[in-house]
């Protein structure tokens, strides 16, 4: 059973295929409760497959089936929208109130909950994303990380099943593009919500169940991040490095140092060296 089904996707924004394809063919599936990373450089097709899944962009060719409904009815639009909630590059774009607490009650009321529903549904949201205390703050004046956190949390605020981020954490400095991969963390372990995960970082990839890379708008392959990650080759059409310790691998083995795998993380990396030192 899938939560995602997509099958042959293409999608021109010049509405010719002569001009090109942005969405090239790509079949896709997914899983309830799974995080796929689904990993390319800039133009690569990701984020237009990422605004299929919640029909920001119509679908032209090709079949999408959301939670079992059919992304082509018109009727099921808003359903999809309502199960799959999107969490964009520039948060800034997200906030529809100067106040915390108004902005997160902003799409519960809409919907018609209650005052005390929706009051508890805020602080839970605020509580997950580590932010409680910020209520009454204004969202516009915290830091970019921090701004991350409650545009993620706006969208929890909704329940959605699925929660697509598309490059959430380009924008962000170090610090803040941890705070937000931690959140991601706790919602993958978690197993309540499905994530889909746009990103050009292989080491942000790494921490997916499964990751698809694209490029020109084609899905050049997909499998487990230890897989997909460590084939060099892949990464290379697609224009992308592997992650840092994946490329210290391989510089270690030109130089006659083997280790017993091929580490994924800097973590996994310094664990595998210690025993050699």
């Amino acid at each position: 059973m899938y939560i995602i089904r997509a099958d042959n996707l293409r999608h021109s924004y010049w509405r010719s295929a002569s001009a090109g394809y942005s969405l090239d063919g790509v079949s896709l599936t997914v899983q309830p409760g799974e995080m796929l990373a689904i990993l390319g450089r800039n133009g690569s097709g990701k984020t237009t497959l990422a605004r299929h899944l919640n029909v920001l962009v119509p679908i032209q060719e090709g079949e999408l089936t959301v939670a079992g409904l059919d992304a082509r009815q018109q009727s099921n639009v808003w359903k999809i929208r309502r199960t799959c909630g999107m969490v964009f590059q520039n948060p800034d774009n997200q906030f529809v109130s100067s106040v915390v607490e108004e902005d997160l009650a902003f799409g519960p009321e809409n919907y018609g909950e209650s005052g005390d529903a929706v009051a508890e549904r805020v602080r839970r949201v605020l509580e997950a994303v580590g932010m409680s205390g910020f209520e009454r703050r204004s969202p516009h004046l915290l830091s970019g990380g921090q701004k991350q956190r409650i545009a993620i949390a706006g969208v929890l605020a909704l329940d959605p099943q699925v929660l697509i981020l598309d490059e959430a954490t380009a924008m962000l400095d170090p610090q803040g593009r941890q705070e937000v991969l931690e959140i991601l963390r706790r919602l993958r372990d978690g197993g309540e919500k499905t994530l889909v995960m746009i990103t050009h970082y292989a080491e942000e990839a790494a921490m997916a169940h499964r990751v698809a890379v694209m490029e020109g708008g084609k899905l050049l392959g997909e499998g487990p991040p230890r897989q997909v990650l460590a084939d060099r080759e892949l990464l290379d059409r697609a224009g992308l490095l592997p992650p840092m310790a994946v490329r210290a691998f391989y510089d270690l083995e030109r130089e006659g140092i083997r280790l017993p795998a091929c580490p994924l993380t800097m973590e996994e990396l310094v664990d595998m060296l210690c025993p050699l030192s």
